[in-house]
């Protein structure tokens, strides 16, 4: 039975709409609308310049939704960055053996073969952003946040602060223009799409393709 639910529609397409002779998946149709409707939720939650005082918590809102302010980035961009800087890993007791032993692993040695293997190159992918997020933490002199902006293009993003946290972590930062031109260079080297210090809705907010309406 179609739900009379709102958030379950996109331009008269219902969104659960199975398909029994495709094994009871959604149908072309909804799968379609689907993919539209995410479209339309990330244009309405574009990156900004400058956030509102209105996404900031204050005592009508307690809890607006999640912004932060940094640079993105692209798995890959990680990838690269732990690469070209040589960043390293402790690798615990249980890993070792994939890693022809080694106790430490070294980022410089990442090549096409250890990516063809799915579970090291899900590890690489989460290490080397964690890893990167440290290093440029240390290059900041400050403890930088990461997320993961709501779009399509960037996965993830290395932040200064939140806007749950802007006034307090603002006021330790040492020197934001150093801190900004340490970062605007390090999350843009070599080719690739600019990355730029924004405010970035978060994927870690109430919103989905099936619960959301606008």
């Amino acid at each position: 039975m179609e739900s009379r639910n709102p958030a379950l529609w996109e331009n008269g397409q219902y969104l659960e709409e199975w398909d029994p002779a495709n094994g009871n998946k959604f149908s072309d149709a909804a799968r379609k609308a689907q993919a539209a409707k995410l479209q339309r939720l990330i244009r309405n939650r574009p990156p900004r310049n400058i956030l509102p005082r209105s996404e900031l918590p204050n005592r009508r809102v307690d809890k607006p939704p999640l912004y932060y302010y940094g640079f993105p980035f692209t798995k890959q961009y990680a990838v690269d960055y732990a690469k070209r800087h040589r960043l390293t890993i402790e690798l615990v007791d249980e890993d070792r053996e994939a890693f022809d032993g080694k106790e430490v692993f070294d980022f410089g040695d990442v090549d096409d073969k250890l990516m063809s293997n799915p579970d090291l190159r899900r590890f690489v992918n989460i290490a080397s952003q964690y890893l990167m997020v440290e290093d440029l933490s240390k290059r900041c002199r400050m403890r930088l946040q990461s997320g993961r902006p709501f779009c399509l293009e960037w996965d993830g993003i290395v932040a200064l602060w939140s806007n749950f946290d802007v006034k307090e972590r603002y006021a330790r930062c040492y020197n934001y223009d150093a801190v900004v031109e340490t970062l605007t260079s390090a999350m843009n080297e070599g080719d690739g799409p600019e990355s730029k210090l924004q405010w970035w809705y978060d994927w870690d907010n109430d919103v989905g393709v099936l619960r959301s309406i606008d």
